[in-house]
């Protein structure tokens, strides 16, 4: 599914069975021309330099670890939009772009050849799609289906996790096609600076408007699964299995597997038990010793490299909730908070490359990424004193704890999802850097979905441990920190002396308890709305600007820009973004794990088998 930042085995294999590599898009961009779909020969002997001659399979079946499977094989309506249906779709569904493990957009050059920005006033982009590309039905593959694809995210993305990039679908005026439908012309209402995220998951319109966008692609309609990719799904086992095949009828390069299956195995223990055995080949587990001991024990057998999930915990903090509605509050409460030592003690001990988060709209790493976390670099018990001192707040003589204006004890609470070691942990020591500050902190928790579904949305907190999505491009953090849902921000200026509230069910004095659950917050594991009250028409502004600016440094001065509003104000208090390891057997090569959803299955077509010589070593990869 073109090139995508490709390892050096891929590249030599390549040149063995004669691909042929090329750049054919304007810009930063680049990708494999569309080749024949002729099956490669068996097996493929190429030399490596430094690594001498080795044998690689051309075919065999690889078994991925997922803890569940889709109920619904489309990622662009709510019962799909999450990871395990994206890793799975993946390679089924076309897309223009493919984020990389680098976080960068690439062309899919095996599906659309180019995809150029021919004017800016309007903003218009125009794609060619591949001449041989269709459905594995045999219906080709047109500008119809952009078209519909457009029409049904306008319909469906407001009920979709945050990194669904509504707002740009939003932008487009018009979808037309010409030359047959093979090219594509987009054109815009607003400039949309991160249009390499649209038409990613296109679906077959002609199977869709049979019944809808919604149910067509139901786990359950094996029959409307025709693919689009190197793969197609030609199995499907409710809560067992999931079987992808090598998609004959695919136009472009052919996929080096005869077989991606998907294989439901819950809990990192299962999952190291199956990958020792041969029962799965790739899995994802939690970092540790557990990995660690099981690849030691399997010399040759097994590999393992960790990186950073497209998961960032965060502290968020509820502005509909009196005493954190005070900006200074919630500045001395992060002053008093140490995040490395928070990091330190939880996700660092088992991955200790693992970075402090300094940026909400970025992942670590990812192009215009930069760290602007530096007025919270460290913990200052002192400034955080001070900082009450000047609301009001005293510190009790006889108990050295810190007295509201009122008198009454500081006592606050934090939330969380129960059944998370490491989120136990962050409690635990959250309570432990507050009290050294004089802050008492009661620490509550409860299921994640009713965390994400019901606790966040309705105000029913007042600070909170959330999951948040790292997203790939920076527009798609908008719906978190702008139109925020459930219970408005309390008028500080316009309220009383504040007074804290401890109290967790239900919903905030005079705000009902509210009848909407956040979309997509349960599919997707991670917060999709702005649930913390918070609003702010300069945040909005230059979220309506960045996402104008075609200039890429420009954009990113922008969002980093955003970044820092948000540090200023402090909604919410990045922890860390959280590490996982991938395990997989040493024989298979090119799997690359990354920081999307799609996790090692960005660039699964070039997933090949080695037969010999038989790794001996095994590696670990840093985290960043």
């Amino acid at each position: 599914m073109g090139l995508r930042a490709r390892p050096l085995i891929a590249l030599a294999v390549c040149a063995v069975v004669g691909a042929t590599l090329a750049a054919t898009v304007a810009g930063p961009s680049a990708g494999r021309q569309a080749a024949g779909a002729s099956q490669p020969p068996t097996t493929t002997t190429t030399t490596l330099p430094g690594q001498g001659r080795i044998v690689l399979k051309n075919g065999g079946s690889v078994t991925v670890a997922v803890p569940s499977l889709p109920t619904n094989f489309n990622p662009s309506v709510p019962a799909g939009a999450n990871r395990v249906t994206q890793m799975i779709t993946e390679q089924v569904w076309p897309r223009a772009f493919t984020v990389t493990s680098e976080l960068s957009p690439q062309l899919d050059s095996d599906f659309v050849t180019s995809a150029y920005l021919t004017a800016v006033n309007p903003q218009r982009i125009v794609y060619t799609i591949a001449s041989g590309a269709r459905w594995s039905d045999g219906t080709p593959i047109t500008a119809a289906d952009f078209v519909y694809f457009w029409h049904q995210q306008l319909a469906y993305g407001p009920q979709l996790p945050a990194n669904d990039p509504i707002s740009g679908y939003q932008d487009i005026k018009s979808v037309a096609g010409s030359n047959g439908g093979r090219t594509v012309t987009v054109v815009f209402v607003r400039p949309y600076s991160d249009w390499e995220a649209l038409f990613a998951n296109l679906v077959p319109a002609h199977i869709a408007e049979q019944s809808s966008f919604a149910t067509a692609f139901a786990a359950g309609n094996t029959a409307n699964l025709v693919s689009g990719g190197p793969f197609e799904i030609t199995k499907v086992v409710p809560g067992v299995e999931v079987d992808l095949s090598r998609n004959p009828h695919y136009w472009g390069t052919p996929a080096r597997l005869d077989h991606i299956i998907f294989k439901v195995v819950p809990g990192d223990r299962a999952v190291l038990s199956q990958l020792r055995s041969g029962g799965v080949q790739i899995g994802e587990v939690s970092p540790g010793t557990a990995a660690d001991s099981v690849v030691a024990a399997s010399p040759g057998v097994l590999t393992e490299g960790t990186k950073l999930s497209p998961v960032e915990w965060q502290l968020v903090f509820n502005l509909a909730r009196p005493t954190l509605a005070q900006p200074v509050v919630r500045e001395a409460l992060s002053k008093a908070i140490d995040r490395h030592e928070i990091l330190a003690d939880t996700a660092g001990l088992a991955a200790p490359s693992t970075p402090t988060d300094a940026n909400r709209l970025y992942a670590a790493g990812a192009p215009g990424s930069q760290g602007n976390d530096g007025g919270y670099a460290h913990a200052d018990d002192a400034e955080a004193d001070n900082l009450l001192t000047q609301l009001g707040y005293s510190v009790s003589p006889t108990t050295g704890m810190v007295q509201t204006p009122t008198g009454a004890p500081l006592v606050l609470t934090v939330i969380g999802p129960s059944g998370n070691p490491m989120i136990a942990k962050v409690e635990a020591l959250l309570q432990a850097q507050l009290l050294q500050a004089g802050i008492a902190l009661e620490v509550k928790n409860v299921p994640e979905s009713q965390l994400l579904a019901n606790v966040l949305p309705t105000g029913a907190y007042e600070m909170a441990l959330a999951p948040y999505p790292v997203m790939s491009f920076a527009s798609e953090t908008q719906a978190l920190y702008t139109d925020p849902v459930g219970p408005t921000p309390i008028n500080v200026a316009a309220s009383s002396a504040a007074s804290p509230s401890t109290t967790i069910p239900g919903a905030l004095p005079g705000h009902p308890q509210a009848t909407n659950i956040e979309p997509g917050a349960i599919a997707s594991g991670a917060v999709s709305r702005d649930v913390l009250g918070f609003s702010d028409p300069g945040v909005t502004a230059l979220y309506a600007q960045a996402s104008a600016e075609l200039a890429p440094p420009a954009a990113a001065d922008l969002y980093n820009q955003i970044d820092q509003t948000l540090w200023r104000d402090l909604p919410t208090l990045p922890l860390f973004q959280a590490p996982v390891t991938l395990v997989n057997r040493a024989n298979i090569l090119n799997v690359i794990n990354s920081e999307t959803w799609a996790g090692p299955l960005w660039n699964a077509e070039d997933w090949v088998i080695e037969l010999s010589p038989v790794p001996t070593t095994t590696t670990t990869t840093p985290v960043g």
